[in-house]
């Protein structure tokens, strides 16, 4: 009898535990919008290769921790179509999930500056459960020790990007297949994500400055709506400060450098502000960005390029 109450309670905390858990989110969310949205596919022009990894609420035991790898880029590099692929791990307690997934997505090109992505990620999604670390109430009882219950899932994301040089407003829909998925053994568990990131690019040519304030919006029932803002400063494209606050949750600091204008390198930490501060010392990630080819110039760009040496032929000639 015993023994039947102690797995009807493991399967009561591993349902209620996928029910209400949120995909891991970044502080640094701005560093790889890939991650929260497949529309970011090809945008960029180029193929981007990031990864990241976020240790959160250290100094409690197996608290969250996620690695998460993925690379992106458009079909030579014309930013019309766009495709990528991504891998994530996320550890929560006794609980670990693995995903993966392909993307694809198509930019429109709305006006001269301003393009719009519609963007799919199918996926699949693998969640173990660590029977062996289960503390029992009985030291002497084996029934939770020596194994892992595992199960799977399959995914889809979908989202859109409406983006130009000045500004971007991103939305993405995730876990969309959920409970119309019956045979795999945890589609009837996921719940929706909803994520909306916007933002603004001021650039200071002259004073060799940029500034980025940006929101990211979360929300995925049981949880709360979960809001975080940045402000990033950066000075001459490459070293750059940014503050985030995390409403009712956390704020924190982060930095980076940007070198050879395609490696970037961030560091991030913060420290709770609700009741979690008296039991953990902050959270701690970091993240890492590469740019794999040089950007096709755009036909202004060429025409700008072939005037400028037009003109400085012609300066040249005159003071012959």
């Amino acid at each position: 009898m015993k023994r039947l109450l102690y797995i009807t309670l493991l399967v009561l905390f591993v349902s209620f535990n996928t029910q209400a858990q949120q995909i891991g989110i970044y502080s640094n969310y701005m560093m790889n919008t890939f991650y929260y949205n497949p529309a970011v596919a090809g945008s960029q022009g180029v193929y981007v290769l990031n990864a990241g990894y976020r240790n959160q609420w250290v100094g409690f035991k197996n608290a969250p921790s996620i690695f998460n790898f993925n690379v992106h880029g458009s079909y030579k590099s014309e930013g019309k179509i766009g495709y990528g692929l991504g891998l994530y791990n996320e550890s929560t307690g006794l609980m670990n999930t693995t995903g993966f997934h392909l993307t694809y997505a198509h930019h429109f090109k709305l006006t001269e500056n301003l393009k719009l992505a519609l963007g799919v990620q199918p996926g699949f999604l693998q969640y173990k459960f660590r029977l062996y670390d289960a503390i029992i109430a009985d030291e002497g009882d084996q029934v939770l020790l020596g194994s892992v219950y595992s199960t799977n899932a399959l995914d889809v994301n979908m989202g859109f990007n409406l983006y130009s040089e000045k500004f971007f407003v991103m939305a993405s829909a995730q876990r969309l297949l959920g409970k119309a998925i019956k045979f795999t053994g945890y589609n009837s568990q996921l719940q929706f994500h909803y994520n909306f990131i916007a933002g603004y690019n001021f650039n200071f040519e002259k004073k060799k400055f940029d500034f980025q304030p940006s929101i990211l919006i979360r929300y995925t029932k049981p949880a709360p709506v979960q809001i975080s803002g940045m402000l990033k400063f950066m000075y001459n494209k490459q070293f750059w400060l940014a503050t985030i606050y995390r409403h009712d949750e956390a704020i924190g600091i982060n930095a980076g450098y940007t070198f050879k204008e395609r490696y970037t390198i961030s560091y991030g930490y913060d420290f709770c502000i609700n009741k979690l501060r008296k039991y953990t010392t902050g959270s701690h990630e970091v993240m890492i960005s590469i740019i794999l080819n040089k950007k096709k110039p755009t036909l202004q760009e060429e025409d700008e390029k072939l005037n400028n040496s037009i003109l400085e032929e012609t300066k040249m000639n005159s003071n012959k």
